[in-house]
């Protein structure tokens, strides 16, 4: 009619329902959803990733990722959202979440985010100047790290996965084959492939 208030009525559990029939009287329904708790949809996000039961989404051009409130993907407050590096540090080219961390790739950055819902989510610089240009390049190795292709070659971010004392730091693998790594061409890098075998 003309309510300009809405209400929960209920929930439907799958994604296979097409109907539903509203028996509930008004006076049964519950409290007063207010449409500002959801927050906006994150515009132009173009990555994803989930860690800690929560979705985190990144747009490519901004500085900043967002994440969904504990255990509800489709809701965004608007105070959840962190900082990740700066302009310098190029656009947002990939997320990837460990066991423990969200990992965050930029052009020129890599930046972890630690934590979860209840004590809250930080960010924190693991590289700047060294960074990601291909997100599909992106690859676990066991025991080791993350390996990556970046502007100047294959690098492994060794130390950030898991609680086990190993500092973190950002290692070179293309030394060997510095050939190889010439003929890349960085313009069309960014459909490149990370295979693990």
């Amino acid at each position: 009619g003309d309510g300009e208030n809405y209400y929960f009525l209920a929930e439907i559990q799958d994604n296979l329902t097409t109907t539903f029939e509203d028996a509930v009287p008004d006076q049964y329904l519950a409290a007063v959803v207010n449409p500002d708790d959801f927050g906006p949809w994150p515009q132009g996000a173009n990555f994803a990733a989930v860690f800690k039961n929560t979705v985190f989404l990144a747009a490519q051009a901004l500085n900043e990722v967002h994440f969904s409130a504990p255990a509800q993907p489709e809701v965004y407050p608007l105070g959840n959202r962190l900082y990740v590096g700066d302009d310098e540090s190029g656009a947002i080219t990939g997320l990837y979440a460990t066991k423990n961390a969200l990992i965050v790739f930029k052009y020129n950055g890599i930046y972890m985010i630690k934590g979860n819902q209840m004590s809250g989510f930080e960010s924190f610089t693991l590289s700047t100047g060294v960074g990601c240009i291909a997100p599909d390049s992106i690859a676990e190795i066991p025991g080791m790290g993350l390996v990556f292709l970046s502007a100047e070659g294959i690098h492994l971010l060794e130390g950030a996965l898991e609680n086990t004392g190993t500092p973190t730091k950002v290692v070179p693998l293309h030394m060997p084959i510095p050939d190889w790594v010439d003929r890349i061409n960085t313009g069309a890098a960014i459909q490149a492939q990370g295979v693990i075998y």
